[in-house]
């Protein structure tokens, strides 16, 4: 019974000893690092990449693993990156996760199993709610009415950092939907990997969390504890007979192979000119601040633009924007453009909805050029790599998730910042502010690819048709007014396509009407309760875009 065990665990260390003494495909970039204290960045755009970079980095540690998080699911890619950082484990590497409490709550059985499974995996979880995995729904519903600022603060971080040397940041969670392996839904996303300095300022920032008093180890959650003591764990067990799925099998092979990395990630690496890594604090605004530390760098960024700003962001709910109206009314020529979801890309309806009710206000006020993206857009396949064996339903869509700021053709912010008072008050962030022109125009290239007209719609004002348009107008302003009864169905904008021959341009574009069609508010959901769902939230819940 023994021998399966066994023959795992001398297999991992024979795998360890051959990876450990292969080539490493960054040790040039490494020794310009150790030489003259220089950063290197690897955008990771397709979630392929994403993921055979963090298997690489876990099959070559030497010392140490840290990860946090704000999701991970116990599908094939959770299972598959758990098997791999056991097997590092085995190697004597030390490994440390940090899950946000709400998601580590469907993966108790893992983590159980896990930290059970070898010494050197610790897991945490931030700020639970409870000294219970299982809560129930009456301790939920208690926990949220009388402590709802503690149950609302969630740490929505994303870090990787191998061996101190090694860092990822970025948008992404661990889930098939970020990794290219969704049936039903992809994740468009954004991470970069980097080398040098930078990536011991990442290290400061998972340690900080670490050990915090909000960072609490899960196995001390009493149900947890229980399940440990009884041996009642029930999960696949890595040491006795998991098979890495036939949707890995490419990706594994190429993460085991120094001259397969360097080709699609390492060779693809930009020496940076200045970045800094930049993440709140456990707690966020516990010591009163106005502004915590992610929202200030944007603040700033935005405010001191002088004449291009790109916005990616799944959800895009900016209730008052003071900012924003300053910032036109001093550059009324800035170029303000704009990537997010449709209604038929989101993932929920409810976010949209704020987006919904506040588009009057990013058109008249801001100026902003959106785009939403479609849910099947043309050049889908371009957007990620083809994964052997993995077949999408007929209702799959595509969904941006990807958080990033462009400025004035050479600053980029990419991290796990959305466009919402959730990211800007609620949930602690994560990023890197990169200026360098160089990888300015490689994030803006693969932005630019989502916001074609073949790929987004373009949110515009309606065709105005006099007298009618100046009634209703003010009729909307009134209707706005109203924080619980906002029910005027007719709205100052829609969205439009490209029409057949027409030239792309912007919506404030004299001509802009000859060029594209209006194809309704909600095209491509046709779903009937998403779109009503949508109307009822924007018209009745005003008041919770501050905590949606």
């Amino acid at each position: 019974m023994f021998l399966k065990p066994l023959f795992a665990f001398l297999s991992c260390i024979v795998a360890g000893a051959v990876l450990a003494s292969a080539d490493n495909p960054y040790q040039e970039h490494l020794d310009d690092v150790e030489k003259t204290q220089a950063n290197y960045g690897y955008l990771l755009e397709h979630g392929d990449d994403a993921l055979l970079a963090r298997v690489h980095l876990i099959r070559n540690a030497q010392e140490s693993i840290d990860i946090q998080t704000f999701i991970w699911k116990p599908d094939e890619t959770g299972q598959f990156l758990f098997y791999e950082l056991w097997q590092a484990a085995l190697r004597g590497v030390k490994v440390r996760i940090l899950i946000d409490d709400l998601s580590i709550r469907s993966i108790h059985n893992y983590v159980a199993y896990l930290t059970e499974l070898n010494k050197n995996i610790e897991i945490k979880q931030y700020n639970p709610v409870a000294d219970n995995i299982n809560v129930g729904v009456v301790k939920t519903i208690s926990t949220m009415t009388t402590q709802f600022g503690m149950y609302n603060h969630r740490m929505h971080n994303k870090i990787v950092v191998v061996d101190g040397q090694y860092g990822i940041t970025g948008g992404r969670n661990y889930q098939n939907d970020y990794f290219d392996r969704g049936v039903n839904r992809t994740f468009l996303d954004r991470d970069i990997l980097v080398l040098g300095p930078v990536a011991g300022e990442m290290s400061n920032s998972f340690e900080e969390y670490w050990t915090n008093d909000l960072a609490v180890f899960s196995n001390e959650m009493k149900d947890v504890r229980k399940t440990i003591e009884t041996d009642t764990v029930q999960t696949p067990d890595f040491a006795k007979g998991y098979e890495i799925p036939g949707m890995f099998s490419e990706l594994s092979k190429c993460a085991s192979d120094g001259p397969c990395v360097d080709e699609r990630i390492t060779s693809m690496g930009t020496k940076l000119d200045q970045v800094e890594f930049v993440a709140d604090h456990p707690g966020k605004h516990d010591d009163g601040d106005d502004l915590a530390e992610t929202t200030e760098s944007l603040v700033a960024l935005i405010s001191n633009a002088h004449h291009t700003m790109i916005f990616q962001t799944p959800y895009l709910v900016v209730p008052k924007g003071k900012y924003f109206k300053k910032l036109r009314k001093e550059n009324p020529e800035m170029n303000i453009i704009v990537s997010t979801n449709s209604l038929a890309a989101a993932d929920h309806f409810y976010a949209y909805a704020f987006s919904y009710k506040n588009k009057k206000r990013y058109l008249r006020k801001f100026k902003w050029q959106i785009h939403e993206m479609k849910p099947n857009p043309a050049d889908f396949e371009q957007m990620l790599r083809p994964i052997p064996g993995i077949e999408r339903a007929e209702n799959h869509y595509a969904c941006i998730h990807s958080k990033t700021f462009l400025f004035d053709d050479e600053t980029v912010w990419l991290g796990s910042f959305n466009l919402d008072p959730r990211s800007a008050r609620l949930n602690t962030e994560a990023g890197v502010i990169i200026k360098d022109p160089e990888f300015y125009e490689l994030v803006k290239d693969k932005i630019e690819l989502k916001l074609a007209a073949r790929n987004s719609w373009s949110i515009g004002p309606r065709r105005k048709i006099p007298i009618l348009a100046f009634f209703n107008g003010i009729v909307e302003n009134i209707f706005a007014l109203i924080p619980f009864a906002n029910i005027w169905p007719f709205t100052y904008s829609t969205s439009y396509e490209l029409r057949d021959g027409g030239t792309e341009m912007s919506v404030y574009d004299e001509g802009f009407h000859e060029n594209y069609k209006p194809v309704g508010q909600f095209p491509g959901t046709g779903i009937k309760g998403k779109r009503l769902k949508t109307r009822l939230t924007k018209a009745f819940f005003g008041p919770a875009q501050p905590i949606i």
